[in-house]
């Protein structure tokens, strides 16, 4: 695979490449296509050739693929051939037998309804690879009214998927960090603690892979997404935080630092209107700064500026990079800061700060062993004295409610509700907390490892670490059937919100995504180099707006 300098949506010139060698009219080093429109609607033919075109110039620049791919692309009313309804389809990727490839929405009927058109516009002896059909919004035209632009992403996704499925190229970040069979497991990692060389060899490896993916970032400049309108709509900034009622929240006043007072209706000016919501950072300081500074909620000397907003961050600061230490001070210092200056700041646990919890630093750098002082010192930083270990179990959450938006790391689905009696997410965060409370240090969980005791941190299903919450990927990975979305409204609804903000899935190409008519907002977008994605963005809530825009730094 190869990078170059991309711009994908605003420095690519319009224009095409024609040979006369050739039967395809737009040829780049890597796709080779034709484009028809079999139906045009308002002019929107011209404008998808033109989006079309710079989305395979992009895709050529980020792949080198051995043998060009050949397409025929079409423009037609996909709208009237969806399963369902309720949503729309912007492009589909159909293969030879017009079925469609994408496996993450299975929204259009299949065999393709109109391949006759489609058949009649190609020559006998095509060889083509795929067929690329894109909509014209004719059946739904107030679609196409509201769309705002976001064409060349859907068209990026569809053809990448294709090339997913030929196996010609594979996750877009490089390979992933080589998992041992049974490393997530009590009776693998625990002894392991004790082997300083087979410690430090894991360690190495996770730092080693971390630089290649530095390294591999180096050489290209990513996708520079524009800033994208999500939605507009009512936003409120009210919080439920492991509290039994639904209150209000301002800025604190002065001299208030309990935690009571960032609930409290209180009589002063500076009401809060901004919710910012932050991914996955997986030790990498650097960017996490960068984005706070964007979002203006730090100055230069990364002290709090953010009186008006709400911070929230949904876990996984640690693991894999180089600098987890200096984060996670840095989030506990800005949390202290906001209950002084104005503004809240918010950190749920992600899966990984569970695994660090549990003694199991598969993840973990050498670097982030030099900075702790060792295997001990990381231990000693996350147990129940240490100033991190404190943190996590007695003020990072599960889940929480922001307004009407519900953040978790992973997903929250009605059957992690029902892990408690009541059901709530004041409740569901109180288990997590009782159980993060009684958990020892990771010495302490060894000593009852070896009498034959399996402490709950490891077996309840909250922390369960493919289908709990801070590990499921059912909603981010899932196909957007209507059957999925019904129960993640289903969760909307037992939380009373309108949309669910998740992280820990990992969207291609650094893009925040939705699904399910925004009601799910996917905003892990890979901002840690240390998994090869290395892009900056955030979610940006503007309660007195009503608009909830995903934001892009641009640049490396």
């Amino acid at each position: 695979m190869k990078f170059q300098n991309i711009l994908l949506l605003t420095s690519l010139a319009l224009g095409s490449v024609i040979s006369e060698n050739i039967d395809y009219a737009y040829t780049t080093d890597d796709l080779k296509y034709n484009f028809k429109c079999l139906e045009d609607n308002k002019g929107v033919c011209k404008y998808l050739e033109k989006e079309l075109y710079e989305a395979t110039n992009g895709l050529s620049e980020i792949h080198n693929l051995e043998t060009p791919l050949k397409f025929e692309a079409f423009v037609d009313d996909l709208s009237k051939y969806r399963l369902y309804p309720s949503r729309e389809v912007v492009a589909v990727v159909l293969n030879k037998e017009f079925v469609p490839l994408s496996t993450k929405d299975k929204n259009i009927i299949s065999p393709y309804p109109n391949s006759e058109a489609i058949l009649e516009n190609v020559s006998k002896e095509n060889e083509n690879d795929f067929y690329l059909v894109l909509n014209n919004f004719k059946s739904n035209e107030s679609y196409l009214d509201s769309l705002r632009e976001d064409f060349d992403s859907s068209i990026v996704m569809e053809i990448t998927e294709e090339l997913k499925s030929l196996g010609l190229i594979g996750y877009p970040y490089g390979q992933s960090l080589f998992i041992p069979k049974g490393e997530f497991k009590k009776e693998f990692f625990f002894p392991k603690r004790r082997e300083p060389e087979r410690m430090d060899a894991t360690a190495k490896n996770v730092t080693e892979f971390c630089n290649d993916m530095v390294n591999l970032e180096k050489s290209h400049t990513l996708i520079n997404w524009e800033d994208t309108l999500i939605s507009k709509e009512s936003i409120t900034t009210k919080v439920r935080r492991a509290v039994k009622k639904l209150v209000k929240c301002y800025v604190p006043k002065k001299g208030k630092k309990n935690e009571d007072d960032e609930l409290k209706n209180n009589e002063v000016e500076n009401e809060l209107n901004r919710i910012i919501a932050v991914g996955d950072i997986h030790g990498d300081y650097e960017h996490l700064i960068a984005i706070l500074r964007h979002a203006k909620l730090i100055d230069e000397e990364n002290n709090w500026i953010g009186k008006d907003s709400i911070l929230v961050q949904v876990g996984d600061l640690n693991q894999r990079g180089n600098e987890t230490p200096k984060i996670y001070n840095t989030m506990i210092d800005l949390r202290e800061q906001a209950k002084e200056k104005g503004g809240i700041v918010y950190m749920l646990l992600g899966n990984h700060e569970i695994l660090e919890i549990q003694g199991n630093h598969f993840y973990t750098s050498m670097s982030d062993y030099e900075l702790y002082g060792g295997v001990e010192g990381l231990e000693e930083a996350f147990s129940p004295e240490g100033r991190i270990g404190q943190f996590v179990r007695q003020e990072m959450n599960v889940t929480m409610v922001v307004g009407d938006s519900l953040f978790v790391h992973a997903s929250l689905t009605p059957e992690h509700l029902a892990i408690t009696e009541e059901g709530t997410v004041d409740d569901l965060n109180a288990h997590a907390r009782e159980i993060l409370l009684d958990t020892p240090s990771v010495e302490g969980l060894y000593e009852l490892y070896l009498q034959g005791v399996n402490h709950t941190v490891y077996n309840d299903p909250v922390f369960n670490p493919d289908n709990g919450p801070l590990g499921t990927r059912e909603f981010a990975n899932g196909a957007e059937t209507d059957e999925m979305c019904s129960r993640l409204e289903k969760t909307l609804e037992l939380t009373n919100t309108k949309r669910m903000i998740v992280g820990h899935t990992v969207q291609t190409y650094g893009k925040i995504r939705t699904k399910c008519n925004n009601k799910l907002i996917l905003i892990d977008i890979g901002i840690s180099r240390c998994i090869g994605g290395g892009y900056y963005g955030y979610l940006e809530m503007l309660t007195d707006k009503k608009e909830i825009w995903a934001r892009y730094l641009g640049g490396n």
